[in-house]
């Protein structure tokens, strides 16, 4: 039987959406108050959804220690107190919406997987990001 076990975390960050194929009109038009060009924050919530059988001996679908430390390394450090277009390589060339962001910590996740959980379980089942409370991003499962 295979269950799905979710795990949230939380990170602030700062970004203006704003596109260099388009103009500064065009950004405004799209973008509105979030092509503000000083930027502005939000306190993201990350979940991270994995699926896998339960290990007979621990009852466990995963070891919430490394996944944890995996979050931290790939996801949390990498983007707590930043400004997304400045300092993440990734957003200096695409906007950093919201799903964008969320393929951002898809791919890192996915990248690191196999050196944290090498048989392959459990295995990633998608990635989940409230930007707030009515802008939700999801990617997966794949």
């Amino acid at each position: 039987m295979t269950v799905h076990l979710s795990r949230k975390y939380g990170f602030s960050a700062t970004h203006r959406l704003h596109a260099k194929g388009l103009s500064d009109a065009e950004n405004r038009t799209i973008y509105g108050k979030c092509n503000n060009p000083h930027g502005h924050g939000h306190n993201y919530e990350v979940e991270i959804t994995v699926a896998g059988p339960v290990d007979a001996v621990t009852g466990r679908a995963v070891d919430l220690a490394a996944l944890d430390a995996l979050a931290a390394r790939e996801v949390i450090d990498p983007l707590r107190y930043r400004d997304l277009n400045e300092e993440v390589e990734a957003f200096r060339t695409e906007v950093p919406t919201t799903e964008n962001l969320t393929s951002e910590v898809d791919r890192r996740l996915r990248a690191a997987w196999p050196g944290v959980f090498p048989s392959g379980t459990p295995r990633l089942e998608k990635i989940r990001i409230w930007e707030t409370e009515r802008n939700i991003c999801e990617v997966g499962p794949l």
